[in-house]
């Protein structure tokens, strides 16, 4: 009988995690059952999914967190599960009440949780440092990530770095817009999820300084942000910038734009970026540690408190096809390195190390 391992997330929302998992689901080693355990709605990547059996918690916060955990207990009982990996910080908390002692536990930390979960909550903080074991094992997205946890909660047992990886489809993609002149007029994209952490405020910001010049922002996501930037891009009647709501092709229309742009306060390690160096197309970046891991340094950088260096970066790039072309080569060239194939490998030696194979 083969052994079982149980994955468990928050939801099946489209997000660099939850695309993450359900990507790597496709096609991780049949050699194992996989049960997927989400917490709680909206399940949009649901169809995506491809496991032996799918449960949810229908979490509803703080008051249905004891009945999660007895959920969660349940399940692993009834599946016999032999090994559960965990993404996110509250899926993580959950399994490490509900599971026996026996059952192995993989956790994976998407986000320098020192400025996502503790900075909102301090009691996150308590609940990580109490529940964190040295049994279980630390898989991080980023240096920099476990460079933040170890200094946040410090590490206990052993610990990963496991890079994100991107769908091939974005490797078969190639940046149309190399080219040896000047250009008068600059598109960009930004791509991400509606939230604070993305900063979106502040690349309205910028585009109000540009408002005299042709350069566009198209931006693609959804979020609790949607309403607040539509008022803001009506107030300053920004006519250089489209908030175009989700979208299933971005792989297909990235190659049409001249830049990508992401203003991100914090992140783990953006897969939006290595999607857009995948195709090659030039990045222009915030100024933060993860930024500067993923693309090792092939970007424009600029500083988050000032939007004034983020229009000169960004003229910059209009002005400067060279630069436009260096970046496009460097960038997909050091895409090659976030393929889902090494992965997949680097997953299934830690599963390894816990089951039979």
């Amino acid at each position: 009988m083969k052994a079982t391992v149980l994955h468990i997330i928050e939801s099946l929302a489209v997000g660099g995690a939850e695309v993450l998992l359900t990507e790597s689901l496709k096609d991780i080693t049949n050699e194992y059952r996989h049960v997927l355990v989400y917490m709680r709605q909206p399940a949009t990547l649901l169809s995506a999914v491809k496991v032996d059996k799918v449960y949810c918690l229908n979490y509803k916060g703080k008051r249905s967190f004891l009945e999660s955990i007895f959920q969660l207990r349940k399940i692993i009982q009834r599946e016999n599960i032999s090994l559960i990996h965990s993404h996110h910080y509250w899926p993580t908390i959950v399994a490490r009440l509900a599971k026996p002692t026996s059952v192995p536990l993989i956790f994976s930390v998407h986000n320098p949780l020192s400025k996502d979960a503790f900075n909102l909550n301090r009691l996150s903080f308590y609940l990580e440092k109490y529940t964190y074991q040295s049994k279980q094992h630390a898989v991080f997205v980023s240096e920099a990530v476990k460079k933040d946890y170890s200094a946040s909660i410090g590490l206990k047992g052993k610990a990963t770095v496991l890079y994100n990886f991107v769908a091939e489809k974005f490797y078969d993609e190639r940046y149309l817009k190399p080219t040896k002149e000047r250009q008068t007029k600059l598109h960009m994209i930004a791509v991400g999820t509606l939230k604070h952490q993305k900063n979106y405020q502040y690349l309205l910001k910028v585009m109000a300084l540009l408002k005299q010049r042709e350069i566009y922002l198209d931006v693609i996501g959804e979020g609790p942000l949607m309403q607040e930037l539509k008022a803001i891009v009506e107030e300053n009647a920004l006519r250089n910038v489209r908030l175009l709501g989700a979208c299933n092709n971005v792989h297909e229309i990235l190659k049409n734009y001249d830049a990508f742009i992401l203003a991100s306060t914090y992140e783990g390690m953006s897969l939006a970026v290595i999607e857009a160096m995948a195709v090659g197309l030039p990045c222009i970046l915030s100024d933060i540690e993860p930024n500067r891991e993923v693309t090792a340094g092939h970007a424009i950088f600029f500083d988050l408190n000032n939007a004034e260096d983020c229009v000169a970066r960004i003229t910059e790039l209009a002005e400067d096809a060279e630069l436009r072309n260096k970046l496009s080569l460097a960038g997909k060239a050091r895409a090659e390195m976030f393929q889902k194939q090494k992965y997949l490998s680097q997953l299934e030696g830690l599963y390894k190390q816990y089951l039979p194979w």
